[in-house]
């Protein structure tokens, strides 16, 4: 694992939160280090999401990331049912625990009609405009786990998860 790496990759997501960045980038040494010892250690957590056995690497990293963005109230989960203004209230969220200055106004955000999916397209549209793009983590659920990070890191998020096996599609 490279460390420097999961450094840079936490950064973009906890921008000037050292404190936030150093529990994420624990969290997530673990799991890349010894995914056994991040299974006992968040066993309960795990329980939580109905993990009680182990799992594939892939999957238990990409679950080790959510968790630890969602601890931080780095990340959100959408239902498949929510509407664009409805993702945009919890990503509003995200934007200000980032202390990012820019806010979605869920009111202006028209998406069409069926909730599901194509209502993040809708979401990343406005995001765009601000210069900021939507991140979907992977997750075999009903859910979408949505982050925020600058579109100028776009393509340095997609390298750096690639880097460190994380799956993960930057809109």
């Amino acid at each position: 694992m490279n460390q420097a790496a999961l450094n840079q990759f936490v950064q973009i997501f906890t921008l000037e939160d050292q404190a936030a960045a150093q529990r994420v980038s624990e969290r997530l040494a673990l799991v890349l280090s010894n995914p056994e010892n991040y299974l006992g250690a968040y066993e309960e957590e795990l329980a939580e999401r109905g993990i009680l056995s182990a799992l594939p690497p892939q999957e238990l990293r990409d679950i080790a990331l959510i968790d630890a963005l969602l601890m931080e109230d780095l990340a959100w989960e959408s239902d498949w049912v929510d509407t664009a203004p409805a993702i945009a209230e919890g990503l509003n969220d995200i934007l200000a625990r980032q202390n990012r200055t820019q806010t979605l106004l869920p009111n202006t955000l028209i998406g069409r009609r069926e909730p599901g999916p194509e209502q993040l397209d809708t979401v990343q549209d406005a995001l765009e405009k601000i210069g900021l793009a939507l991140v979907l983590f992977t997750l075999d659920s009903d859910s979408y786990p949505l982050g925020i990070v600058a579109e100028a890191d776009v393509e340095q998020v997609r390298s750096l998860a690639k880097e460190l096996g994380f799956e993960l599609v930057v809109y």
